[in-house]
């Protein structure tokens, strides 16, 4: 069987010449035909591209070649893929299976993955699919492009997954059709326009996406399909308009240029069957007509602005309003695309070396924001996006941000908690980059007023380090969540920080002077000279506080009535380790070893996790130390893991779930510790645990370790308590491990079903909520029954108002980060053991989180306690 070198027509656009030979592997088992074969006229008459047709006999198709997943139906009888040099493919398994809604398939990657010869993409059920679909012959396309054609068409006969199909040829005359690269933007002004509703049965999959560019032959026209959400595609792209993921009863806007546009525009809508306006088929996405906000005013002077503590402390100083969200400005090309190019690369190669020289010399949250970003920008697939876009006539800054942002959106629309934080960092190396093609240094400092207190919509982790060396006393921002990377950053460098103030913190004025209290939650806007007087004193009275914390920090943790609460630091590198033991920690209660496995290509080897192990232990003398074994998954995911996309991560494979699934990554992680020579044994902690067979399991991958290295080393083997399930079998679970150490963050999350990455749940999500306490207070119990220590390593505890409510439930060691050590020190000897229980009773009794910390509040008046 053979095809012509270069089959497909052109459509007009011009790019620079391209020469590349791919060769294309079979994605499927089975037997391999002439798509002339295929039943369906759009696939065998050549409408969408030139292939082969598969008849399978497996379960799942692979990658082909290695490249990036361009779309994945709702559906998921589908898969899109780009190659780096461009060349698109699709496999669409069956015949008319979008009619099954997603029944028997299952996908495991999602648009905007990297993917590699041979990767699964996506399973499905051939016993399923040969009793509803028509048929399963599986249409294995190179997508139509000028100048892209085939040759070595392999004979039709049996094949078998990573066969030779073909060789895609890429001649002096190929061109990549740009219309994904420019599927969120427009070159001209539209001659014509019309929004409608579309009807078609089963939304623009495959076979509309094929026939809807056939629609304008013979006009003179360029028409483009803007979904609601904002994204657009040309129609005579199919994987960009699959991309769109426009189903039954969305809004479509139809954008024309040209002498034929309102022809074009007449039988493109004629084509997608527009649902009559009286329908009552509910929308599935937002109309485009949105009712006009209103206009926003700023908090009236004197009043207060609730928001949530991302990072606690007190500051008064003047609002400095710092719009970091709009586009940046974009130069056109000023030279050639070879200089353009040029340009691109050597803006690129600098912040990449700015990112490796940041990841190496920063600590901690720093360091891995550093070599995640390292990673991004040196993305191929990026850079190859950009790269086009400049073959398109773009300036280097237009490409790389037009790359950067197109990723965002394909992330963002996938409704993926754990590639939520990618997003902004996506957006983060766009901005850096850009600023580098514009002149700017890699990392230039950011000026601002003294006694600035930093308004913004949101703020990434490059953009607080920017901002750093100018000193600002505080930050607020309208969105953010408690958890997110600034945050984290903010809290290590004790930077009071509130987040979810809303869009009206951005009306207030710059200059205005504010009263920032990170302890309660509120901003005390243009407060009248008293109250801003008032509270001047109050920061200068918690100044004297902190100083003489610090004074007293090496001290050990003590209530007033002599109770032991041990005070310990949240770790995530060696450098963190000995500031921890110089600001007055009492050991590490949490050594977070993602550090170890992130910024790199591959999982670090045991020699070298032992050696990153064994300098802490050094760094801490004869100071206890809790590792908490890898807690990938979910809003931390490791690119090299090649974990596959779940609806819902947050329940999915993390955790100890992970480590259990990948016994050669335990392992090597255990061994380490066993290698680590310790004046105590390490305390190793399995996040994530919900049943006592997951310790079981890895106490015997310890003891087995153990003997076949003929190991002395032991290990105190514990568990985060961070899910229902092992707060409520606590006193089971508490006859299998050494210690707990209960996670908030996570519990807080699960016990009240709100995603903790969500901005908009924020102000809800506190683990002062009764139901929170309720699992800490059986934790704590447990824990005392069993005689086995329990600790809080979680946010709240390093919240003064959590603080007396924990120690009051029973627990006796708090794991907080290092710039609170002192703080909470201080707080403990302020109060007692009773009054703490009392206080924990009353918590306990309340309706909500609200009412708790009005509880604490009221108690804390009256005697002092945490002040």
């Amino acid at each position: 069987m053979s095809l012509p070198g270069n089959p497909f027509p052109g459509n007009g656009v011009s790019m620079s010449p391209i020469m590349n030979v791919i060769t294309f592997k079979s994605p499927l088992s089975g037997w391999c035909a002439g798509l002339d074969d295929n039943p369906d006229p759009v696939f065998s008459g050549g409408t969408l591209g030139q292939g082969v047709s598969i008849d399978p006999t497996g379960g799942r198709v692979v990658a082909p070649f290695d490249g990036q997943v361009v779309a994945v139906p709702d559906s998921r009888h589908a898969v899109s893929l780009r190659a780096d040099n461009g060349v698109e493919c699709l496999v669409h398994v069956g015949i008319d299976t979008v009619s099954l809604a997603g029944r028997g398939f299952e996908a495991l990657v999602v648009a905007g993955d990297r993917v590699t010869t041979g990767q699964v993409l996506l399973t499905f059920d051939p016993d399923l699919l040969a009793r509803s679909a028509p048929s399963l012959r599986t249409p294995v396309l190179v997508l139509n492009a000028p100048g892209v054609g085939l040759r070595a068409v392999r004979d039709p006969g049996p094949v078998s997954e990573g066969d030779a199909l073909f060789e895609v040829v890429m001649g002096e005359d190929a061109v990549i059709d740009p219309a994904v690269s420019q599927a969120n933007g427009s070159a001209v002004e539209p001659d014509e326009v019309l929004e409608l509703r579309t009807g078609l049965e089963h939304g623009i999959h495959a076979r509309p996406a094929g026939l809807l560019g056939g629609t304008l032959d013979a006009m003179d026209a360029r028409v483009r399909l803007v979904s609601a959400a904002g994204r657009g595609a040309d129609v005579t792209s199919p994987v960009a308009l699959m991309g769109l993921g426009i189903r039954r009863g969305d809004v479509v806007r139809i954008e024309a240029s040209g002498a034929d546009a309102a022809a074009a525009i007449e039988a493109v809508a004629a084509f997608l069957e527009p649902l009559d306006a009286s329908s009552d088929e509910s929308h599935s996405q937002a109309d485009f007509e949105l009712t006009p906000e209103p206009e926003l005013h700023a908090p009236e002077p004197g009043s207060r602005l609730p928001a949530l503590v991302a990072s606690a402390g007190l500051a008064t100083g003047v609002a400095a309003v710092l719009d970091f969200g709009g586009e940046p400005a974009l130069a056109g090309p000023e030279g050639t695309p070879e200089q353009e190019r040029a340009a691109l690369d050597t803006a690129i190669a600098a912040l990449a070396e700015h990112l490796q020289r940041q990841s190496t010399t920063a600590e901690g949250e720093a360091a891995e924001v550093a070599g995640a970003h390292h990673a991004l920008v040196r993305d191929p697939g990026l850079l190859a996006d950009a790269r086009s876009a400049i073959e398109a006539g773009h300036s280097a800054a237009e490409a790389w941000w037009q790359a950067t942002q197109d990723a965002a959106a394909r992330l963002a629309a996938l409704d993926d908690a754990r590639l939520r934080e990618r997003v902004d960092d996506l957006r983060d190396i766009g901005l850096q980059a850009v600023d580098i093609l514009a002149g700017k240094a890699p990392g230039a400092a950011l000026s601002l007023p003294e006694g600035a207190v930093v308004l913004a919509d949101n703020l990434l982790p490059s953009q607080l380090m920017a901002i750093e060396p100018a000193a600002p006393v505080a930050i607020c921002l309208a969105e953010g969540g408690v958890t997110s990377h600034v945050a984290l950053l903010a809290s290590a460098r004790g930077l009071p920080m509130l987040v979810g103030a809303g869009p009206r913190l951005l009306a207030i004025a710059d200059g205005t002077p504010l009263c920032v209290d990170a302890e309660n939650g509120e901003i005390l806007v243009a407060p009248p000279e008293d109250a801003l007087a008032a509270f001047a004193g109050h920061v200068r009275s918690e100044q004297r506080v902190a100083r003489d914390a610090l004074a007293q920090a090496h001290l050990p943790g003590m209530t007033a009535d002599g109770v032991a609460v041990a005070v310990q630091a949240n770790l995530a590198g060696v450098g963190e380790a000995a500031a921890a033991v110089e600001a007055g920690a009492e050991g590490c209660g949490l050594l977070r070893t993602e550090f170890l496995f992130m910024s790199r290509g591959t999982a670090p080897s045991v020699e070298q996790q032992r050696h990153e192990l064994q300098a802490i232990v050094d760094a801490l003398g004869d100071r206890p130390l809790v590792v908490r074994t890898l807690d990938a998954g979910a809003d931390k995911p490791i690119d090299y893991l090649d974990q596959a996309a779940e609806d819902n991560p947050a329940l999915g494979e993390r955790g100890i779930r992970l480590q259990l699934a990948r016994p050669a990554l335990l392992d090597a992680q255990l061994e380490a510790l066993l290698r680590v020579e310790s004046p105590q044994p390490l305390r190793v902690m399995l996040p994530m645990v919900t049943g006592a067979d997951e310790v079981a399991a890895v106490r015997e991958r310890v003891v087995a370790l153990r003997e076949r290295l003929g190991l002395a080393a032991e290990l105190r083997l514990g568990i985060m308590v961070e899910t229902p399930a092992a707060a409520v079998t606590a006193q089971r679970l508490a006859r299998h491990v050494d210690f707990f150490s209960i996670g908030t963050n996570d519990l807080a999350q699960y016990t009240l079903c709100m995603d903790r990455l969500s901005p908009g749940l924020a102000k809800q999500l506190d683990a002062l909520h009764p139901a929170v306490l309720a699992m800490v207070a059986m934790t704590a119990q447990a824990g005392r029954d069993a005689g086995i220590e329990v600790s809080v390593c979680g946010a709240a505890a390093a919240d003064l108002q959590a603080v007396p409510v924990l120690v009051g439930l029973g627990v006796r060691k708090l794991s907080v980060p290092q710039a609170r050590v002192a703080r909470v020190k201080a707080a403990l000897r302020g109060v007692s053991i009773p009054d703490c229980e009392q206080l924990a009773t009353a918590a306990l009794a309340c309706e909500s989180a609200a009412a708790v910390r009005g509880q604490v509040r009221a108690w804390q008046a009256s005697t002092g306690g945490n002040r």
